[in-house]
């Protein structure tokens, strides 16, 4: 056994690999840092190192192919047995197996294991006349990393403006061709030899990728990035996706929403969408896949206008009496209840209902870190600025006493703006009433006192 180790381990120099190197002598590497394989051969002894950028599957799967691939087409499993290893500080699988093949046996040991600091994983091998795997082990203890992972610091806010105005720009555009992500695949094969030396078998990997899991954040960064905002890729374990930078912090971002229709990506916050490979540009991820990348212009597709922020003058007048008027004779037929009949549904009505008597009325939100806290109301604008109207004027029977109240605090100025129910439906189906301007459905939650 110390005679194996001997012929391939040569402690002299460490064999120089992409984004890697191991203790090995009579190597040759042929590959790059998103995929290649590292072969070594002396008397009586094989080694073999495939590396590959993860696709998300577990080190168990491998070892099932690898069975399966040795097992048929002239080969036998005489027996095999698999057991837990490490590698330096990283847990793998790895697995013994006694095969033949035209008549000649051969004992091979497989260690598969994920290295979360280059989002690899590596497939390692060995056959030699004797045991193999302490020798194995022994040259795989040897392998060290250049750490091309990074943790993120998570964005603390939720729901806030800035959370809400991202959240609305991913949902104004969608996918040309909307469907989920479907994650990668991988193909190993073999090549067996029999010769004076015995029975020797060469194996390989191919994997491949959707072109999709490319092209959506290439498309998404362009996107962010003409919007002002400062976006990153990252790519870990067989998925790839987006941060966008706010201040110190970071917002993590799913390009494989529920919907893919109605939207581009979804903000995520669990821990491990911070973490993984990061990239400036879609251009270091194709450099990193071995990929040619381009992006149709048809990729996506814009729904609509985003909502935005406003700071909005108000109208100092003091001719409102017809406004005033339309609010005070009018009143919502049910009362206030949270999440069933609340200020959104109360605004959009009033939006309609007013929109549809000529007013140049548009819907307002406040988010988290609004004054207002997370509330809609309605404004009206004007020769000489805007007028705001609270829509949720509630009693303590919680029933509505007006259509709304006109307000002058200068918090009802400022918040994201929506043109319509309609265009607040679309980037918030959720709660969207999907009204028009004067929309016949509005009379069923109008009180009956109203004058159509």
């Amino acid at each position: 056994m110390l005679l194996l180790i001997v012929l391939l381990m040569d402690s002299s120099l460490a064999l120089q690999a992409p984004g890697f190197s191991v203790v090995i002598g009579n190597a040759t590497v042929q590959g790059n840092e998103g995929s290649g394989v590292l072969t070594s051969e002396a008397p009586c002894v094989t080694f073999n190192l495939l590396w590959l950028r993860d696709i998300g599957v577990g080190p168990e799967s491998y070892l099932d192919a690898i069975l399966q691939l040795y097992t048929g087409n002239g080969l036998e499993i005489g027996s095999h047995s698999r057991f837990s290893c490490s590698i330096r500080t990283l847990d793998a699988r790895c697995l013994d197996i006694n095969y033949s093949f035209a008549g000649y046996g051969a004992r091979k040991t497989f260690a598969v294991w994920y290295s979360p600091a280059a989002d690899r994983t590596y497939i390692a091998s060995m056959e030699s006349c004797s045991g193999s795997t302490e020798t194995l082990l022994s040259i795989l203890q040897t392998i060290s990393e250049i750490n091309r992972s990074r943790t993120l610091a998570e964005r603390k806010g939720r729901n806030d403006t800035w959370s809400l105005l991202l959240s609305d720009l991913l949902s104004s555009w969608r996918y040309a061709e909307p469907s989920h992500l479907t994650g990668g695949q991988f193909l190993i094969h073999t090549n067996h030899t029999v010769s004076e030396r015995g029975l020797r078998s060469y194996d390989g990997i191919d994997v491949s990728f959707p072109q999709d899991m490319f092209i959506r954040p290439a498309a998404v960064f362009h996107l962010l990035r003409e919007a002002g905002y400062t976006p990153v890729i990252m790519q870990r374990q067989g998925s790839v996706w987006i941060a966008v930078k706010d201040g110190d912090e970071w917002q993590a971002i799913s390009l494989n929403p529920l919907n893919p229709e109605r939207s581009v990506g979804v903000q995520v916050f669990e821990d491990e969408w911070y973490r993984g490979i990061v990239y400036s540009d879609p251009g270091e991820l194709a450099a990193a896949n071995s990929i040619n990348l381009s992006i149709p212009l048809d990729y996506i597709v814009r729904r609509c206008e985003p909502s935005r922020y406003v700071h909005l003058e108000m109208d100092n007048s003091t001719d409102r009496s017809d406004l005033e008027r339309i609010l005070g004779e009018h009143s919502y037929i049910p009362r206030y209840s949270e999440g069933r009949f609340d200020c959104s549904n109360a605004s959009q009505v009033c939006w309609s209902f007013l929109k549809g008597m000529g007013y140049d009325a548009y819907l307002m939100v406040g988010a988290r870190d609004h004054p207002l806290g997370e509330h809609m109301w309605v404004v009206v604008r004007t020769e000489r600025g805007h007028i705001a109207i609270e829509s949720a004027v509630v009693g303590k029977e919680q029933n509505f006493l007006s259509l709304g109240s006109i307000r002058s605090d200068a918090d009802y100025y400022r918040g994201l703006m929506y043109n319509s129910s309609v265009h607040y439906s679309l980037l918030n189906p959720e709660e969207g009433m999907w009204l028009e301007p004067g929309d016949e459905r509005i009379w069923s939650w109008i009180d009956s006192k109203a004058v159509r």
